[in-house]
């Protein structure tokens, strides 16, 4: 049996592809459902004799909704369902077993990443349809093209966010260090946002495209791109470099 195939596999025998489109669907189905009831569920909870506005809340907003929670809920289960994947000497046994029948670093890496990454995207591209089709249902219709785009820098981000989890799982051996490692990484970057001058330059400028192209105020997000599109090539480079010589 072929690595590729031995991957594809092992990410449906092991409920990883599950994991992914539960979170996604749950996401897609339930945020504009939850924006929907927003102000309902505001004016319930609020204390007597406290008033609480909720503007009338529209399709943007549902969409904003779901591609927060895709930037951080769905963000930290990549970041868990990768290092699985990814962590390839987490356990000695099967280290042995792979590396003494796999003696290349790219066969033993590439399938697990690729996988990973394209289950990671196609379950996104489910969650948006998900998302879209609820708030079409709830609220009417919503910029198709400008939720395309934004659906397909969200994925570019994805990839970024596996080449991370790779790039520390060739230095780290343990599922839960390649994952404590990765979102501390990431959630830097997400600090750094504050700074004007590194703003633009950001992957997690893409994490929740989505929102900002429905709103019309992404801006000038290409030099995000350019880095985005750049840094999963140069990390999985280092990667099969470290894990190709690193011993067991």
């Amino acid at each position: 049996m072929g690595p590729w195939r031995l991957e594809l596999l092992r990410t449906w025998r092991t409920r990883r592809l599950i994991a992914l489109a539960a979170v996604f669907l749950i996401l897609g189905l339930g945020m504009p459902l939850l924006t929907y009831f927003l102000p309902e569920i505001v004016k319930g909870s609020a204390a007597k004799g406290v008033q609480i506005t909720v503007p009338k809340q529209t399709a943007p907003d549902a969409i904003t909704g779901f591609a927060s929670n895709v930037a951080q809920l769905g963000t930290l289960v990549v970041v868990l369902v990768a290092a699985a994947s990814l962590a390839i000497d987490a356990n000695r046994g099967l280290a042995v077993f792979y590396r003494t029948r796999v003696h290349r670093a790219t066969l033993l890496v590439l399938p697990r990443y690729v996988v990973v990454t394209a289950a990671s995207i196609a379950m996104l591209a489910l969650g948006t349809f998900a998302a879209l089709y609820e708030t079409t249902v709830l609220f009417g219709t919503v910029p198709f093209g400008a939720l395309m785009i934004g659906l397909a820098l969200e994925g570019l981000w994805f990839c970024f966010v596996t080449s991370v989890v790779v790039l520390f799982a060739s230095f780290i051996r343990s599922v839960l260090g390649v994952v404590g490692v990765s979102i501390a990484v990431l959630l830097s970057l997400a600090l750094l946002e504050g700074l004007p001058s590194a703003f633009s330059w950001l992957p997690t400028r893409l994490a929740s495209s989505g929102a900002d192209l429905i709103h019309h105020s992404a801006g000038d997000i290409w030099h995000a791109v350019f880095v985005t599109a750049i840094a999963p090539l140069v990390g999985i480079w280092l990667a099969l470099n470290r894990l190709g010589k690193r011993e067991l």
